[in-house]
């Protein structure tokens, strides 16, 4: 895939960038002379260079010939630890606090598998603000785009969970208000960073208007693009969207919620039959529906099924899950993301899907070992 588009810049501008990629530190004064032309002219090239996408931040950053562009939440999880969980009662346990987010996750985790990433959210001034912005730029992702908001407006988004013994959540609080500034006209103004990516990747934590306008802007262009459905609920907000889609990410109940197989109302009623009639029926309508994009669904320990539209036909593959023994269970939360996140590694990698969505299995069993919303070992895999 040519992920920046060469011919849509003029020969001196393919000059200008050509002396910055050889040399970041290279002066305007440099440029010139080696150009024949004058400072000022290389100051125009430059400012069309940043506006198109091919430098980034401040000074002569290049932007990644194989960038991806994450658009989604970020927040800060705290977690409680309930080993013995009383139903209506004060429960002993143990809180911890990370960094979370779907999209910073999915961010955090492309870093870690050693892709060139650049998130794109929104954060308060506030302290937990500065704590994400840190920490996610610590692990080596792109945060010069941060929408930041100030504090008597929005407070940094939080994601308070309550989980068992073994890991798995009993029930959860997300205050992600602020998620309402990641707007159209941010998009619009961080076009050209989101035009010039190899890869897009979103979840539906945005505003329903935001995804609408994100699949406008990029129905027409190259990049791979990849939704995350983040909750059944919040699925709803891509079922009229999915022909946009190369690759769509979610558990049973999202991915049926999303398609218009079954409606949220009737989710636990779906929940009762057999995983095997629950995936034969999505199959059944996926093969009705030629423009739906590939899916990669996720069944816990029952691991992951692909689907796609080959030369024609449905072709549906089953991968089994990484067998973890249940004392190495720490927690959940983020798997779903690893997944995401590993899928996409794998198709910057130019892996085959299926070797793509065994990465991310990998990186999503990885996950559940850790207290971290993302394991840092998952550097290991890259």
């Amino acid at each position: 895939m040519e992920v920046l588009a060469i011919e849509n810049l003029t020969e001196r501008e393919k000059e200008v960038l050509g002396l910055i990629k050889k040399d970041a530190t290279v002066s305007r004064e440099e440029i010139a002379d080696q150009l024949a032309i004058s400072e000022s002219a290389v100051g125009t090239y430059i400012h069309h260079l940043s506006s198109k996408g091919y430098l980034l931040g401040r000074g002569y950053i290049t932007a990644p010939e194989k960038k991806v562009v994450v658009i989604g939440g970020a927040n800060l999880d705290i977690k409680g630890y309930s080993p013995n969980y009383i139903r209506g009662s004060s429960s002993p346990g143990w809180i911890e606090e990370s960094s979370g987010g779907v999209g910073r996750n999915i961010a955090e985790d492309l870093a870690l598998l050693g892709q060139d990433v650049v998130l794109l959210t929104t954060i308060s001034s506030d302290h937990f603000g500065q704590k994400l912005k840190d920490e996610t730029k610590d692990v080596g992702v792109d945060i010069s785009h941060f929408k930041i908001t100030s504090a008597q407006d929005y407070k940094t988004g939080v994601y308070l969970a309550h989980l068992d013994q073994n890991g798995d959540l009993i029930g959860a609080v997300n205050d992600m208000r602020i998620l309402k500034e990641i707007d159209r006209n941010y998009l619009q103004e961080k076009r050209k960073i989101i035009e010039t990516s190899a890869m897009i990747i979103f979840d539906t934590n945005l505003e329903q208007s935001t995804i609408d306008f994100l699949v406008e802007l990029c129905s027409e262009k190259k990049m791979i693009k990849i939704a995350d459905a983040v909750s059944v609920e919040k699925a709803l907000k891509l079922k009229d969207r999915l022909e946009s889609l190369d690759y769509l990410r979610g558990n049973l109940d999202e991915i049926e919620v999303a398609m218009n197989i079954v409606k949220i109302e009737e989710t636990e009623k779906a929940q009762k039959l057999k995983l095997t009639d629950r995936i034969d029926r999505i199959k059944n309508y996926y093969e009705k529906n030629e423009y739906l994009p590939e899916l990669v669904i996720s069944t816990g320990k029952d691991g992951a099924y692909h689907l796609s539209h080959q030369e024609g036909n449905v072709t549906l593959k089953h991968f089994k899950a990484v067998e973890i023994d249940s004392e190495e269970i720490v927690e959940t939360t983020g798997a779903g993301d690893a997944l995401t996140a590993g899928l996409a590694a794998g198709l910057m990698n130019k892996f085959a899907v299926a070797e793509a969505i065994e990465l991310g299995i990998k990186a999503s069993a990885l996950t559940v070992k850790s207290e971290l919303t993302c394991n840092p070992d998952l550097a290991e895999l890259k």
